[in-house]
């Protein structure tokens, strides 16, 4: 599939290319990606891949609100899941802001399964495993993080060719 509808633009490195795709995933998963680090290794794995039921309105009750598009874009842009590493102070999800977590979070429960670190269990994170009307954001490290790899292994010949000062058009 990724092979057949993989969109291509010469003014753009391939690797900076989002493609996302919607199918039904094997083994009841809601959707994966492709972190950026592994294009390198394996181009024709790069991108998102929804369950098409999860898009807003589907039928995948309560991950119909369009979240898990946003959780693997997270992932495409580098980020872990919130209760990557449990409860470990230095591990986890390699973003300090994020609080350590044990497991993932289904429905919308107010917890804290790491009692001896801070904070509560990060419901609301898109990272998370929780009903999509209980997330709404990234926490800035995460955004940090994003634009950080993002820039690393996602950065566009586009993007180079406007910051060199050749570019007649605004970049967006």
């Amino acid at each position: 599939m990724k092979a057949a509808l993989n969109a291509r633009d010469r003014n753009y490195d391939q690797k900076s290319i989002l493609n996302i795709y919607t199918n039904r995933p094997p083994g009841g998963t809601l959707g994966y990606a492709a972190f950026p680090w592994d294009y390198a290794m394996y181009p024709n794995r790069d991108g998102v891949v929804l369950y098409y039921a999860t898009l807003p309105g589907g039928g995948a009750v309560p991950y119909n609100e369009g979240d898990t598009g946003t959780h693997e874009v997270g992932h495409w842009l580098g980020l872990f899941h919130t209760f990557q590493g449990g409860c470990s102070s230095t591990a986890g999800d390699f973003v300090s802001d994020t609080a350590a977590t044990r497991q993932p979070a289904y429905g919308c429960p107010t917890r804290d399964s790491c009692p001896t670190l801070p904070g509560f269990d990060p419901k609301e994170n898109f990272m998370d495993y929780a009903d999509d009307y209980c997330m709404y954001l990234f926490t800035a490290g995460q955004s940090t993080r994003m634009d950080a790899l993002g820039a690393q292994y996602r950065l566009t010949k586009r993007r180079v060719f406007f910051l060199e000062g050749m570019a007649t058009e605004p970049y967006n």
